[in-house]
């Protein structure tokens, strides 16, 4: 890959009112070539190089040609520069304006990225290269890092292409082999439903009626008993409405902006503006999507995606010391929201769920010493604590999978990466079949990727890391249920005590609710065991 480019110097005068500055030019182009414009590469073609030039009036024109190491912006303003600089020393000269003609992006090999953004103007694609055409750039437009935003973006798109999804990058750590001799082939979501315990609201919304409500709360209470308290994590409330702008340092907006849900303001409080749709809604008893869009701003908001990001935007351009490190939290007070599209089902994949989010922030080894303590406290609760069959599984590290960045890691727990855990749901069909496995929670550590993005520093200058863990609350009940079913007499010994611990919830009985005689049946039966 290498650019190409016209730069176009405009100096305050004309450069030929005084003898001897063609000859200066002259040499500081020289200069320019053989020593400025190659620091930084260690290889000639990855430096930038000065093909040609002409003085036109008070103008200088030149030709560039750039490798990646040193860019076409970085090139120009090198010049801009130097020439700036010696010849307003020496013959008092100014420059008024800098503007690049024709930038090109030039690619060997032909490559099937597709990008739309304002500063492209055209991709030509040949046999043995691409071509892309950038539109022309004044100083401004150079000064940003617009062409190294740019060159990553193309590395990212076509390693992209070639990178594959989560299972193509899936690697077994450890299991707790063969638990369930005789499983239960029964899906708890469609018992779950059919007793009245959940009603769908919407696709991917539920609403949890008083006893599953009581059952998903004694499983977020023994968790957090059971893993965080003991690792001293504290409970923190986090927004669950975020401004664009975080989404853009974390990187979500560029990764997994298509599952992402947005919020708009209206776009005025004066009631009196809504008069009309007001008045259109009280006689017709409807609304138009179309017709509200038109009281509202622009999306200026997303709703909570992962979780964590009011934690790093918490800490954005603060100094920590060693005393305040490190710092670890956690928050379930509110749903968080993903348009998942096809492939939900009932309680284990929807669009508004709940799920208990640990964050920590240190020095790189404390990050991983947390880390640590967080997979051994996740073992144990699977394996002893709720007696699960289960698995863990290095994955595409989460920042690079959900934030677009598709560069590929070797595995190496010790590193930024992500481990996942899963367990086993019995009615799906055979273990051996990866489809059958649900994902139900997962440790990941960032390194700098949040600590940079977001200015997070150390009083001394040392390396922050960040870390989180995902604990959804429905998918652990759903994978507790299908293993265990909903006879409390199989259930493992600390959860029922938990459940048991305050008195449980009448079910929900109406003439039509539950809505079949069939699912009343099943629901006297299960309120006969829940008895104890």
């Amino acid at each position: 890959m290498y650019l190409v480019g016209t730069l176009e110097i405009v100096f305050n005068r004309p450069l030929t009112s005084e003898e001897n500055i063609v000859q200066y030019i002259a040499q500081l182009i020289e200069f320019l070539n053989n020593d400025y414009l190659k620091r930084g590469a260690r290889d000639p073609k990855e430096a930038a190089t000065i093909k040609n030039y002409r003085i036109d009036e008070s103008k200088i024109v030149l030709e560039i040609e750039t490798g990646v190491k040193v860019r076409l912006d970085e090139a120009s303003l090198r010049i801009r520069n130097v020439l700036a600089s010696n010849l307003g020393r020496k013959y008092r000269l100014g420059i008024r304006s800098l503007l690049l003609r024709n930038p090109k992006v030039i690619i060997d090999g032909r490559t099937d990225v597709s990008i739309r953004i304002p500063i492209v103007k055209n991709i030509i694609q040949n046999e043995n290269s691409t071509v892309i055409e950038l539109v022309d750039l004044d100083e401004s437009d150079i000064k940003k890092p617009l062409f190294l935003r740019f060159l990553r973006l193309l590395e990212e798109k076509e390693q992209r292409l070639k990178w594959g999804g989560k299972a193509e990058h899936w690697s077994l750590l450890k299991s707790s082999g063969i638990k369930i001799s005789s499983p239960i082939n029964v899906d708890p979501n469609k018992v779950l439903e059919d007793i009245g315990w959940i009603k769908r609201m919407s696709i991917g919304q539920w609403l949890y009626t008083p006893p599953l409500t009581h059952l998903l709360n004694a499983l977020k209470k023994l968790f957090i008993d059971e893993v965080l308290k003991p690792l001293g994590f504290e409970e923190a409330i986090f927004p669950k409405m975020y401004p664009l702008e975080v989404g853009i340092k974390t990187g979500h907006l560029k990764g997994v902006i298509n599952s992402m849900i947005f919020a708009s303001l209206p776009k005025s409080f004066n009631i009196s503006e809504f008069e009309d749709l007001i008045d259109y809604i009280y006689v017709m008893d409807e609304v138009s999507p179309e017709d509200l869009q038109k009281y509202l701003k622009p999306p200026s908001y997303f709703l909570c995606f992962a979780q964590c990001e009011p934690f790093y935007w918490f800490f954005e351009n603060e100094i920590l010391d060693d005393e305040s490190l490190p710092i670890k939290w956690y928050d379930h007070s509110g749903p968080s929201y993903r348009w998942e599209s096809g492939g939900i089902h009932g309680i284990e994949r929807v669009i508004e769920f709940h799920r208990i989010e640990v964050v920590w922030l240190g020095k790189p080894e404390q990050v991983i010493e947390i880390r640590n303590e967080l997979l051994n406290k996740y073992e144990y609760f699977m394996d002893k604590v709720l007696d699960l069959e289960w698995r863990m599984a290095w994955v595409t590290p989460w920042y690079y999978e959900q934030t677009g960045i598709t560069q590929k890691v070797e595995m190496d727990i010790d590193r930024p990466g992500t481990i996942d855990f899963e367990a086993w749901l019995p009615y799906r069909g055979p273990r051996d079949d990866n489809k059958n496995w649900l994902e139900i929670g997962n440790i990941s550590i960032h390194g700098t990727k949040f600590t940079e993005s977001f200015r997070i520093k150390h009083n001394r200058g040392e390396i922050l890391w960040t870390g989180c863990s995902g604990f959804g609350s429905e998918r652990w009940l759903i994978a507790l249920l299908a293993q265990k079913g909903l006879n409390p007499e199989n259930w493992p010994k600390k959860f029922f005590e938990y459940v048991s611990a305050s008195p449980f919830p009448r079910s929900i009985r109406t003439v039509t609710y539950p809505k079949t005689n069939e699912g009343k049946e099943l629901l006297n039966k299960i309120i006969s065991a829940f008895r104890w």
